[in-house]
Formats: C-alpha cells, sequence, structure tokens
C-alpha cells in the first residue's frame, strides 16, 4: 500500500503534514525508473508480491493522503484508525471464520486462503521485504494503521470482487482496487501486465477481461467504508447486493487452463511457496 510509515531518521516537527488531526510524513517522491524495474521483476513472476508494494511506494507521491483524508472522514474508517479495528488479527482467526454460516464471506474467505495456502502474516511479511514495517514503531502509528487494514485486506477483496489469483485475476482485483484507492501503481501494474500477457498468449481474451472488470467497478460503492467485522457472517451475495458488486462474468467463463498458463513464474519461490517453507506441515 501507499508509504505508511516514516523515514528510519525521525522527522522534524516541521516537516510532518496533519490530515484531519492525525499526523502524517512528508509526502515521498515519486520514482518511475524504480517502478518499471519492479513492473518487470512482477511479470517474471506474480507471486513475488514484494514488487507490489515496491511499484506503489515508488509512484505513491500525495495519492496516499488524499485517501487517508476519504477515509477518516467516514464512521468505519475513523474507528479503523482510533480504536483501532485490528484487521489482521480478525483476518487471521480461522476458527472463528469456520464457525460462520457457510456461503458467508467469512467462511469463503477462508475457503480461499486455505485453498491457495495463504496467510494474512504472508502480506505483511512481503511488505517488510519492500522496506515497508507494520511491526516497528513510528511517528505515524495512525497513519500506518489505514495502510496495514488496506495490505490485510487484498485477499478479502479477491473473494469480495470474485477474480482468482492466476495472473489475470490479479490484474482484474487490482483494476478493482484502483478504483477504491486511487492508488496510481495499480494502474501502472494493470497496463504493463496487460501487454505483457498479450505478447505471451496473444489470442488469450485478456483486454476483454480488463474491460469487464471496468465495467463492473464503476456503479460499486466505496468498499473501504463498510464494517468488514459487520460484513464477514453475511452471505456473500448479501454482501456484494449491499456493495453493488457484479460478480464477473466473461471472467469466469474462461477456462481454467487458459488462466492458469498466463504468465507462469519464470523464476522460483512464489508467495505460497515461501509461506510453506516458513509454514511447514506437521508430521503425522
Amino acid at each position: 500500500m501507499p508509504d505508511p510509515t516514516a523515514p528510519v531518521e525521525e522527522v522534524p516537527a516541521d516537516k510532518i503534514e496533519w490530515i484531519a488531526g492525525f499526523p502524517a510524513p512528508p509526502t515521498p517522491p515519486i520514482r518511475p525508473l524504480h517502478a518499471l524495474v519492479s513492473v518487470w521483476r512482477l511479470v517474471r513472476n506474480k507471486e513475488d508480491t514484494r514488487q507490489v508494494f515496491e511499484i506503489v511506494q515508488a509512484l505513491s507521491g500525495g495519492a496516499a493522503k488524499r485517501l487517508f483524508a476519504r477515509f477518516v472522514a467516514t464512521p468505519y474508517g475513523r474507528r479503523v484508525i482510533t480504536e483501532p479495528v485490528r484487521l489482521e488479527n480478525i483476518l487471521s482467526d480461522h476458527e472463528a471464520l469456520r464457525a460462520l454460516p457457510e456461503g458467508s464471506l467469512g467462511r469463503v474467505y477462508l475457503d480461499f486462503m486455505e485453498g491457495e495456502n495463504l496467510t494474512s502474516e504472508g502480506l505483511i511479511d512481503a511488505a517488510n521485504e519492500a522496506g515497508i514495517d507494520f511491526r516497528g514503531e513510528t511517528q505515524f502509528e495512525d497513519y500506518r494503521r489505514l495502510f496495514l487494514h488496506l495490505d490485510v485486506s487484498h485477499d478479502l477483496w479477491h473473494v469480495l470482487s470474485g477474480y482468482g489469483r492466476d495472473a489475470l485475476g490479479e490484474l482484474c482485483n487490482l483494476i478493482f482496487s484502483r478504483a477504491h484507492t486511487r492508488t496510481r501503481g495499480f494502474g501502472f501494474i494493470v497496463f504493463i501486465g496487460a501487454i505483457a500477457q498479450k505478447l505471451e498468449q496473444p489470442s488469450a481474451p485478456v483486454l476483454k477481461a480488463l474491460a469487464e472488470a471496468r465495467r463492473n467497478v464503476r456503479g460499486a460503492a466505496w468498499v473501504p467504508e463498510f464494517d468488514v467485522e459487520e460484513m464477514l457472517p453475511l452471505q456473500l451475495a448479501e454482501v456484494r447486493r449491499r456493495m453493488n458488486i457484479t460478480e464477473p462474468v466473461f471472467y469466469n467463463a474462461i477456462p481454467d487452463e487458459v488462466k492458469d498458463n498466463l504468465l507462469k513464474p519464470k523464476v522460483k519461490h512464489t508467495q505460497s511457496e515461501r509461506e510453506s517453507l516458513h509454514n511447514p506441515e506437521p508430521a503425522l
């Protein structure tokens, strides 16, 4: 997510920016060349989640502060920042999620995460690899809280949007995410990723799926303002109805073998594999 942490050195008081009563770090410079290198690495391995954070940080500019201002202006957003609401703990409690009704947002999310061998901690670790420390001390804890909240929401948004974790599904989900965060880096990833997928497999219906994703997200409500805990026990179809999220039709009609063959990782150790190495299955 956009740069949520202070530099290593303490930020002087006269350099701190204030948003709705909360301190924020200075706006970072835009680094297009750094973003370009990271996109190339991401194209080589879509599971290298660290590169997403690198790209977003490099192109963030003032977008992060505009997002923070909009978020804290909502009742749920202000509660996330001030209480705070620790979504990383809520989504990590698999037993509580397993107790929710079949077909609920929480249960579908749990099935998605376990099916893909993912954890919310894995996203936090990927951010740390990119130099975003969600666990260390910072002068800007309130400001950082939003971006940790959005970070661990990424896979939940996969479930809401209906897109899988194949390369095309990731691009479609980034279109969904960009519409709700106005994150410039997501748009850049989609642009380069679409070109790479078409060059690799010209006959694949990449552009049609991306166009459908853009149409679907136009009429959706602003997802970050919805109370996640309130939504988790509800049926997924009901949550989508409340948020006016349209499930993809064209994307779902594309055979899995076509989607699975788009931009297969060209390097070893995907995010899932890294998590398996850190959390091996217990011996029977």
